[in-house]
Order: C-alpha cells, then structure tokens, then sequence
C-alpha cells in the first residue's frame, strides 16, 4: 500500500488503495482464469456518493479561501475524480449487462486509479493549503523577532513581551497539531525538537535584551557584549523557526533521509538567505543606519551562507559564487566604514550600498542556480538508476513487449538532461555520443523484434551490445554528476591509500585539498 504522509489522508485513501488492489486481483483473474466479476452497482453507487460529498465539501472551501494556490490547483483534480467516477459508473453498468466483458474490466481499473489518483490530488492541496497557514505564522514570528534590535527601553520590551507572546503561543499549538497529523515518526521528532528550541530560547531571548537595555541605559560597561549574546540567541531562534518551515514542507522520509545531503544543505541556505534578506536591503537603503547593527550582521550571514554553497560546488559555478561572495564583502566593509566616519549619505556611500543590493539579487541567483543543477542532476542520476533494471530486462526478453522501449528511450532523455548541464564539453560530446550510439541499436533491435526475428543471432548480439553500452552510459553520467561537485576525502582505507597516491604521482594537480 502507498504511505501517506498525514493521518487525515492515510485514513481516507487507505481504503480506496485496499479496494483498488482488490480490483486489480479480481482484473487478473479475471484475464488468466475468465472469471467473471460479480455485481458492483451498489459498491460503486457509493463510492459516487462519497466522491460527490468530497468535491461538494472541496468547492465549498475554494469559493470560502483566500489561498489563490488552492483556487488554482483544486479545480483539475475535481474534474480528474468526477471524470473517473462517470468511468467507474460505466464500468459497474456494462458488467452488470456483461461479466465478462473486457472494455468494461478496463474502464473498472482506469476510473478506480483515476479516483484515487485524483482524490490524493484533492487532498493534497488542501494539505498544502494547511501547511501554508501554518508558514506564514512561523514566518510572521521570524519577521516580529527582528524588532528585538529596536528595542532600547524597559517600556519597549513589555511591549515586544507582550507581542510576541500570543503569536508565539499560536505558532507552538500548530505545530503540536500538525506533528500529531503526521505518519513520518522521523518528521514528528524534527518539528517537535525544534518547537521545544524555540520555547527554550524565548524567555532567554527576553532576557538577553532585558541585559542589554539595562546595561545600556546605566552606561555601563559591557554593552556589545550584552548586543552579541542578545544576537545570538535571536539567530539561534530564527534558525530553528527555519528549520520548522522547511520541515513542514517534506511529504515523504525517502525525500529527507535519501536526498543528496548537498542539495539538502543548498536549500537551508537558501532558506536563510531568505529570511534575512529584506533585513539586509533595508540596511543599505537607510544611509543613517549604524554599521554593525543587525542589518549588516544580516548581509554578513547571507554571504556565509552563499559562501558554504560555493563550497559545495565545483569549476565556474564554484568560482562564481565565492568570487561574487567575497568581493560584496569587501564592498559592505567600504560602506560600512564610511558610514562609521558619518559619511553614510554621501552619494558614493549610497552608490555603494546600491551595488550591494544589487549584488545580493546576483548572489541569490547564483545560488538557486547552483541548487536548481544540483537537484536535477541528482533526480536524472536516480531516474536512469530506477529505469535501467527495467530497460536490460527488456533487451534479455526476445519477445518483449514494444512498451519496454520506451523505457530506454526515457533513460537516454535523463543522460542527455545530464550532458547538457555538464561543464566539461568532452564529457558532454562523450555521453551525447554514447546516448546517439544506443539510440540507433535500439531503433534497429526495435525493428527486427517487429519483423517477428527477436529471436536471431543479430538480435540477441545486439540487444548484449545495447545492455552493456547502457551500463557505459550509467557510469559515465555517474562520473560527471560526481565531476559537478567538488572532490571529497575517501571514507575507506584503500580509496584514502589511492587519493594519496594520486596526489604523489601529480604534484602539478590541485585536488582541493583533498
């Protein structure tokens, strides 16, 4: 059975996945042994009263949200289980006139997967639509908790206490309900680890700016320091409220607990850059705003975080990204100092801050690039790792059926996807030339296997020569989503023994360290 990812839709499509391989059982038999299938009026007459209460329920909540995602997204999965329910009617009245029908069979299974298919849509956006709720809390509480850095009486900070408190007491009872919704134990303990943080921090946050005003206000020493603890904690709470975010969007453990650590580390990053990115502009905006304040330390972050993706990229990317990196650095020290000398609002200060802003937009889209190649390089690796046991399967088959092909040719897509975002144009021209080479085999074993030789000597020799050119091309597009990263340190012994060497027998050669 499929795992679904909250309780609310496992205990609804549980169900209709259970009847669904009931009537694939009973299709098979059905085809193997004739068997007929028996009356099924009544049971589908259900489930077309069940499907019309779900869509009732479901335009009721579009035409009532503001969440425009759902009023897009809701409407084709209505027509997607509504059209399947006319199938599935049809299929319940032709068998009922004939058991043995085979259109009938047909229509059966098509509309009960369209069903299930489209009432997981249905529910899943409305899940969406929850979770986005549930983000712009968190999201208004990571905004709120900037105030902190205004905040420069006791009066202030009654209020800010005062502020925070009902949104945060808000933001915990969601999450709390929505760990409680989730199947994914794995998931659970992430959002309620994090909401516990978050809770740990407050009164400390509190007390931290507390510190900070009083010591202040008295003239006393030891203000920055008061400042960096108050800061501290405030970056450890938005880190954390981040880390719920982004936990709320996961929909399986596989996405998580499987994902390429890299992109996972990208999208953190570009999670914090995110949130602390109108932070920054608004610094360089306000010519009169004080270097080191939290405006600054926001840039600052972002260009870490931008920095730590740079590291996990390889060749020009890597060299974009950490070039583009350190030179607003430098940039934000110039402006930073002039507005120390009081020279914020001179225009070659404000030009400055300009440049900046801008060069932030470039960094943020450097990084996305990065995590967008990433992603797709590593999804076309997985897909040409799920289709080829199919694809070699097939080529050992004589009498395969001509869907098999397609499986190759979807494979080769993958490679090509590969080819296309690799760097070196050798490594490129190599897998496009491999990818050309079994697109031709293939076209010819195709051919002979509709000419009914399948079975012939030239066949079977060329459906070998396709298998292994297939493992060829796996390993090359293997090697170049490896080549996209930087080189690692070898975890085993003997991969350390070798990297050694290699490093030994090539003195004129930078592995990074490694």
């Amino acid at each position: 059975m499929p795992v679904f990812h909250t309780k609310t839709i496992e205990s609804i499509l549980e169900p209709v996945a259970q009847q669904i391989s009931h009537l694939v059982i009973m299709h098979e038999e059905g085809e193997v042994d004739g068997k007929a299938i028996p009356d099924l009026t009544a049971p589908v007459a259900a489930v077309q009263a069940a499907v019309s209460n779900l869509v009732r329920v479901g335009r009721d909540t579009v035409q009532t949200t503001e969440d425009q995602v759902m009023k897009r997204d809701m409407p084709p999965a209505f027509i997607k289980v509504e059209n399947a329910c006319t199938k599935l009617v049809q299929a319940a009245s032709m068998l009922k006139a004939d058991p043995y029908s085979v259109p009938a069979r047909d229509y059966l299974i098509d509309g009960s997967r369209g069903i299930l298919s489209g009432t997981s849509d249905l529910l899943l956006t409305f899940d969406e639509a929850e979770v986005r709720k549930i983000i712009r809390v968190c999201k208004g509480i990571l905004e709120y908790l900037t105030v902190a850095e205004v905040v420069e009486s006791m009066g202030d900070l009654v209020t800010y206490t005062k502020n925070l408190g009902p949104g945060m007491t808000k933001m915990a009872k969601m999450i709390d309900e929505r760990q409680q919704e989730l199947t994914h134990q794995e998931h659970r303990v992430m959002l309620v680890n994090s909401m516990n943080t978050v809770k740990e921090l407050l009164p400390i946050l509190i007390s931290g700016i507390k510190i900070f005003v009083t010591t202040k206000t008295s003239g006393s020493q030891g203000v920055e320091e008061a400042l960096k603890n108050r800061n501290f904690t405030f970056e450890k709470m938005s880190g954390e409220i981040n880390e719920i975010i982004r936990v709320l969007q996961l929909t399986s453990w596989d996405e998580d607990a499987w994902a390429n650590k890299d992109t996972e580390a990208i999208r953190r990053a570009l999670g914090l850059i995110d949130s602390k990115m109108s932070q920054a502009k608004n610094w360089l905006r306000d010519p009169n705003a004080q270097p080191g304040d939290q405006g600054e330390h926001a840039i600052r972050q972002i260009l870490d975080e931008a920095g730590k993706v740079g590291e996990l990229c390889a060749g020009k990317e890597r060299r974009d990204i950490l070039g583009t990196a350190k030179t607003l650095g430098q940039m934000t020290d110039q402006v930073s100092e002039m507005r120390a000398r009081g020279q914020g609002a001179t225009p070659t200060a404000m030009q400055k801050a300009q440049q900046v802003s801008q060069g932030l937009d470039v960094l943020t889209g450097k990084v996305e690039n990065a995590a967008r190649k990433l992603e797709a390089m590593t999804n076309s690796k997985q897909a040409i790792a799920k289709r080829i046991d199919a694809a070699q399967n097939w080529l050992a088959d004589p009498n395969g059926s001509p869907e098999g092909e397609e499986n190759i040719k979807a494979l080769l897509m993958e490679a090509k996807r590969i080819a296309d975002m690799c760097e070196d144009p050798k490594e490129r021209e190599d897998i496009l030339r491999s990818i050309g080479e079994i697109a031709a085999m293939t076209a010819k074993l195709s051919e002979l296997r509709r000419q009914g030789r399948g079975d012939t000597i030239e066949a079977r020799t060329l459906a070998k020569q396709i298998a292994t050119a297939l493992q060829n091309l796996q390993s090359k597009t293997n090697k170049a989503v490896a080549n996209s990263r930087p080189a690692k340190a070898a975890v085993h012994l003997e991969g350390k023994i070798e990297q050694a060497q290699r490093w030994i027998d090539n003195p004129n050669v930078d592995d990074s360290g490694v």
